[in-house]
């Protein structure tokens, strides 16, 4: 039991401090966000495609540790949607089936992938993230800045399927994932 302004945090976390001090439509025009944890295993990735401001650029980070120790980790990365469908509040694609992989080497030189990916299954939230600005407001933004930001949020049970050295492992655990469509 714990006293009253006391939370247990006991057990795995993560911290993204994703602070970029710029307009959000500056920033990113869409990003995609991984948070994978499996009993051995804590996959993370974050992708983002700039704006045509920026050369519709896609930018990937991600890594894969287990037992406080990183497996991999770097910028070559993938985030697709595979499947969407036609969201008719937003118009966004809101992604059904997903697939992620990691690619890269370990810190002894090895080769290492994973791949992690399939149906999303049922929507957590889709977040208007101007839920709170006047109608009017809003549509103003729409117009002039190009911006209608939403965020999908999922998190089904998937399979990782990771290989190191050639060798092959495969382990479930729960994806918190995120598709966020800004401009």
């Amino acid at each position: 039991m714990t006293q009253a302004g006391e939370v247990d945090m006991t057990g795995r976390g993560m911290y993204v401090f994703a602070l970029q001090g710029m307009q959000p439509h500056h920033a990113a025009a869409r990003w995609n966000f991984v948070n994978f944890q499996s009993p051995t295993y804590s996959a993370v990735m974050m992708e983002f495609t700039t704006p045509p401001s920026y050369g519709s650029t896609v930018v990937n980070v991600g890594g894969i540790v287990t037992d406080n120790k990183i497996i991999m980790a770097g910028c070559t990365c993938t985030a697709k949607h595979v499947e969407t469908t036609g969201d008719t509040k937003t118009d966004w694609p809101e992604p059904k089936v997903t697939k992620y992989e990691w690619k890269g080497k370990t810190p002894d030189g090895s080769d290492a992938s994973a791949e992690l990916g399939g149906e999303l299954g049922t929507r957590l939230d889709r977040i208007d993230v101007m839920a709170e600005v006047p109608a009017f407001v809003k549509q103003i933004v729409a117009n002039v800045a190009g911006t209608k930001p939403y965020i999908y949020q999922y998190s089904p049970k998937m399979k990782l399927k990771i290989t190191l050295g050639g060798e092959e492992k495969e382990e479930e655990g729960t994806l918190f994932t995120e598709a966020t469509f800004i401009t």
